[in-house]
């Protein structure tokens, strides 16, 4: 019997196989159903063509989330579901695009630092009231009527 000269046996390491990252779903696209199907919620766009999101309108007129639910009216525990990517209900997402084109609308006819004041202050075309407490409520129809004068140029 003729012997072969064997090799001296390596341990083998299993090899792992390099993973890919993987790419991740985009958390501030929301999905909601529409028709029984699954349809991604587009959002609101704004004056400078960015899709506007709870968050973002909230902290551009300098709104605690309290103060900000009044206005939808909903909890602010629901506020902050849907700042952290819970689809709002529909009902929601109309008030929220209403009051989107009205913050728009109103930084058209005014700077925007002076915006956050004027929905906080009490104005005498108002009752005395804050335009923040007419859209609470339920009078923003008011504001719009304030803002077709303003734009038209004509006295109320």
């Amino acid at each position: 019997m003729t012997r072969t000269a064997s090799k001296p046996e390596t341990k083998r390491t299993p090899k792992v196989a390099e993973r890919k990252p993987v790419k991740v779903a985009n958390p501030k696209r929301r999905l909601t159903k529409t028709d029984g199907f699954r349809s991604v919620r587009t959002g609101t766009v704004t004056k400078t063509g960015e899709k506007a999101s709870f968050a973002s309108l909230r902290t551009s007129i300098d709104l605690t989330q309290t103060e900000f639910a009044k206005l939808f009216p909903i909890s602010v525990r629901s506020l902050a579901g849907i700042e952290s990517g819970t689809a709002p209900s529909e009902s929601t997402t109309r008030r929220f695009q209403e009051l989107n084109r009205l913050i728009v609308a109103l930084q058209e006819i005014m700077k925007t630092a002076s915006v956050v004041t004027w929905l906080l202050k009490p104005n005498n075309a108002f009752d005395g009231l804050k335009p923040i407490e007419v859209i609470d409520r339920g009078e923003i129809d008011r504001l719009w009527s304030m803002i077709f004068y303003l734009r038209s140029g004509s006295p109320s």
